[in-house]
């Protein structure tokens, strides 16, 4: 079926930027914020690289991830186009979207603090116009059509292929799905550890200098919701003023991570679709409850808390399904439902799960390291071996569980904090680094 669709023929493009400089002026973006870009497969002008270019915008996806999974719903699909549309003033600047995406299309503004993208020129193909993108292109490389996108096309070297239907006609390079023939047979090769280094640093949507906010948050969010389940057990005490001070203390975390904190509440608009929304939602309730529970001392709303307690667990580790983690593993130590597990064996003194947990975290960890060690991958084995005290110290010599507890926390902060340092988000410039 024809659809609205970019066509890029990658042997046409030269790299001038002009599609960028076109889009720029339509839309009037900040300066540094580019709603489309041109990637570069040989960056540094090495002869016996092969040199093409990918100029990519939002692709205005049949099955868009930004869409699907915007926790406060800021994007809508206009029918008439096919454009996907987002909503500056329903944006909450969570940045979410922006994992989600592999086309790297939103862009977070930090300036607004919120994010912007690609609209289509939704107002100009409506009056039958090319997209200002397309008419700047002095050579023919990018155009604009109904066309009936044929997704094997998308199998070209340097372009992300995640099955989620893109808007966009890919001409296929010279010989099929295969890089630019070299002419300069003569040209020193290069060993792909050798153009690494030349490359300018790729920058990562995933830093922990950012996202240290969420490390805390997500351990805390482990450290309540164990703390809840062995009180419900009978297994501790809980307070309602030492709860309700770390909640808000949670609350106060994940908070700075967002753009515009006065619009928080649209965080649960999309139950239907984002796991950060069911994240959000399933913790407030747990909190809210909880508190109930302490205060009524009702047993059944103990009960229904911890439902939205492990829910909220869960979310959290499904929230992070985008991450390519470095590893490649399909399981991590640093999982917050297992961190609450090891947890709540603490809380209710129960040896055998701990020493079942322990052994658990420590594999996990050990096989992620030699993972990363057998890549020739920065492991960090000095730090990794501080992790590995906070697991097995606490458990090997007598101590006061809050001594014990406050071990395990900074092993904690340790491990999630390489989780998100061993990981990424995949993007069209970081598909083009990997082909060599």
């Amino acid at each position: 079926m024809k659809k609205n669709a970019f066509i890029f023929n990658t042997n046409k493009c030269v790299g001038c930027m002009a599609c960028v400089a076109g889009c720029s002026i339509e839309n009037g973006t900040s300066l540094g914020v580019n709603w489309r870009e041109v990637n570069c497969h040989n960056k540094i002008k090495h002869p016996s690289l092969p040199v093409f270019h990918f100029s990519l915008a939002c692709n205005h996806c049949e099955e868009a991830p930004c869409m699907k999974n915007c926790p406060a719903l800021a994007y809508t699909r206009d029918k008439e186009t096919g454009a996907i549309i987002h909503h500056a003033e329903a944006c909450i600047g969570c940045k979410y979207c922006t994992w989600a995406c592999p086309y790297d299309a939103p862009k977070f503004n930090e300036a607004t603090k919120i994010v912007e993208k690609c609209n289509f020129c939704v107002d100009r193909i409506s009056d039958g116009k090319q997209p200002a993108c397309a008419e700047a292109c002095p050579v023919g490389a990018l155009s604009f059509g109904q066309e009936e996108v044929n997704e094997e096309n998308h199998l070209t070297p340097g372009f992300v292929n995640m099955g989620i239907k893109p808007s966009i006609q890919l001409i296929p390079l010279r010989e099929e799905h295969a890089k630019p023939q070299i002419e300069n047979t003569d040209a020193v090769e290069i060993g792909a550890e050798k153009l690494e280094s030349y490359l300018p640093k790729a920058e990562s949507k995933i830093a922990l200098d950012k996202e240290w906010t969420l490390v805390l948050f997500t351990i805390a969010v482990a450290a309540l919701v164990s703390w809840q389940t062995a009180f419900l057990f009978g297994k501790t005490e809980m307070k309602l003023m030492p709860f309700a001070l770390v909640s808000i203390l949670a609350i106060a975390l994940t908070s700075l991570h967002i753009g515009k904190k006065l619009r928080m509440w649209r965080f649960i608009l999309n139950l239907k679709g984002s796991w950060l929304s069911r994240e959000i939602f399933s913790f407030s309730a747990f909190l809210g409850l909880t508190g109930l529970q302490i205060i009524t001392e009702n047993q059944m709303i103990g009960y229904a808390a911890m439902v939205f307690g492990i829910f909220s667990l869960i979310s959290v580790d499904k929230v992070y399904k985008f991450l390519k983690r470095k590893d490649t593993l399909p399981l991590h130590s640093a999982m917050v439902s297992i961190t609450a597990i090891l947890f709540w064996a603490w809380l209710i003194d129960s040896t055998l799960l701990i020493e079942l947990m322990v052994l658990t975290k420590a594999s996990l960890y050990i096989w992620r390291k030699q993972s990363l060690r057998k890549q020739k991958l920065s492991y960090l084995p000095w730090l990794s071996a501080l992790r590995l005290l906070t697991l097995f110290v606490p458990f090997a010599f007598e101590m006061d569980l809050g001594i014990a507890l406050a071990i395990l926390f900074v092993g904690e902060i340790i491990d999630r904090s390489e989780f998100y340092f061993e990981s990424d988000i995949t993007t069209p410039e970081k598909e083009l680094r990997i082909i060599n």
